[in-house]
């Protein structure tokens, strides 16, 4: 194992870490030109979460390596995790592993979820190393969204609402996430992409409650790669709250001049998996859920969320 120095990493290094993580990837899916990963997505404004939370490793201080991490209140989501590919089976991997997952014990997060490559068994057996077992398939589903979709948008948008409207949007959100998996907490998600210009959340209201919400990445320096809404969690509580959601994505990603819309199903969630297929969205790859403790979590037939973890 090769040692290294493991820190925060600093904002001003964010656009290294952002070329170090195309040029892991890319190399890694063998693409001709590694630095076109991603086709524009970009994953670094995830350190605005919490900049404490964010680590790097470093060799003789060049950025060789870095991981982030997320805190969804009883939950916790992982990645990326980046190493440069000259330094590839160093153990740089686990060093920030090491460093990354000790705020899980600070956090006192119940269910660590996450994903990794469906089709490699080496980042599975590595993570096993640490506890966390492979369970789910997650489909990235996309569809092209036509001219003749309809052009008027119901939902509430969350930049557009009052300080107190969003106020009571988030309330409702954590309700709503907390009903399907106790704590559960995506209301840093919709706070980043407000204050970091990445989106927008959009919110469905019955004649009582929130009965669904999508946060969508669309604009330069999100997560959305180019000309594609790209859903990053979204939930429901309903089968039917489920399709008027995707109904409203769609007509979202109209109105953005978008297109084409881009959402994850975990394939254990069945039947939000099998209405997003039926309504001609297509399987663009697949990767699988990594858990820790290897628990179901909120991957479970009764669940209508949208999330692919990555």
């Amino acid at each position: 194992m090769m040692n290294c120095e493991i820190c925060l990493l600093q904002e001003s290094e964010l656009p290294e870490a952002e070329k170090l993580l195309r040029l892991s990837f890319g190399t890694f899916l063998r693409l001709s030109e590694p630095m076109d990963f991603g086709n524009g997505a970009e994953y670094t404004s995830r350190w605005y979460r919490d900049p404490l939370s964010v680590f790097a490793a470093k060799a003789d201080g060049k950025l060789i390596g870095f991981s982030m991490v997320a805190n969804w209140g009883s939950c916790a989501g992982f990645g990326p995790i980046v190493t440069h590919p000259d330094y590839w089976d160093l153990g740089i991997g686990s060093q920030l592993i090491s460093a990354s997952w000790s705020k899980f014990d600070e956090w006192g997060s119940q269910q660590i979820i996450f994903c990794t490559h469906a089709n490699s068994p080496k980042h599975i057996y590595f993570y096993g190393k640490f506890g966390a077992q492979p369970r789910f398939l997650i489909a990235l589903l996309t569809k092209t969204i036509s001219s003749t979709q309809p052009k008027i948008l119901k939902a509430k948008r969350y930049s557009q609402l009052s300080f107190e409207q969003q106020a009571e949007s988030l309330n409702a959100a954590y309700q709503l996430t907390d009903k399907i998996y106790e704590g559960l907490d995506w209301r840093s998600e919709i706070m980043l992409v407000q204050q970091r210009s990445l989106g927008d959340t959009l919110f469905i209201w019955d004649d009582t409650e929130l009965i669904g919400f999508a946060i969508c990445h669309y604009e330069v320096g999100s997560e959305a790669s180019k000309g594609n809404c790209y859903v990053k969690l979204a939930a429901a509580r309903s089968p039917e709250a489920f399709e008027q959601l995707i109904d409203e994505c769609e007509v979202f990603t109209f109105i953005l001049g978008m297109s084409s819309l881009v959402a994850g199903v975990d394939m254990a969630c069945v039947d939000a998996y099998q209405r997003t297929i039926a309504r001609q969205f297509r399987i663009e790859s697949l990767s699988i859920s990594i858990h820790k403790p290897n628990q179901t979590g909120y991957s479970r037939p009764d669940v209508y969320v949208i999330e692919d973890r990555r």
